[in-house]
C-alpha cells in the first residue's frame, strides 16, 4: 500500500515503504539543463554528495546530522513534449523506518532545485 504524505501545500510525496519516499515533478526546461540544475543543487547542499550522474540518472548520498547515516537519493530525468519530468526517490539504508527523513530529503532537494531555477 502506498501512503501519501503532505509536507506542505505544494509538495506531495508517496511513501511506498516506511523508509522511503517518491515524488515526480514536471519542468519546462530541457533534460540536459535540468540535469545541470540538479547537480548544482546537490553540490550546494550540506551533507549531500553527488555520487554519479549519467544517462539522465543522478545518484546522491545524504548523510544524517547526528549519526551520519547514509540515505540514497536518485533522480531520473526524462524528456517530455514541453520540457522534462524528474522522478525523485529517497531511501534510508539503515532500519525499517526513517522517521520522516526520506520525504524531508526530497523536500530539501526540491527546494534547492527551485532556488537554482530562480
Amino acid at each position: 500500500m502506498i501512503k501519501r504524505s503532505k509536507m506542505n501545500d505544494m509538495d506531495d510525496f508517496e511513501r511506498p515503504t516506511p523508509n522511503s519516499a517518491r515524488a515526480k515533478r514536471a519542468y519546462s526546461t530541457g533534460p540536459n539543463k535540468l540535469i545541470e540544475v540538479v547537480e548544482r543543487a546537490v553540490e550546494g547542499l550540506p551533507r549531500w554528495t553527488l555520487e554519479s550522474s549519467r544517462d539522465g540518472e543522478l545518484h546522491a548520498i545524504r548523510r544524517t546530522r547526528l549519526f551520519r547515516f547514509r540515505d540514497d537519493v536518485t533522480v531520473r530525468i526524462v524528456e517530455q513534449a514541453n520540457g522534462s519530468e524528474a522522478r525523485f526517490e529517497s531511501a534510508s539504508r539503515v532500519g525499517k523506518v526513517d522517521l520522516g527523513r526520506s520525504p524531508r530529503n526530497l523536500e530539501e532537494l526540491l527546494d534547492a532545485i527551485n532556488r537554482e531555477l530562480g
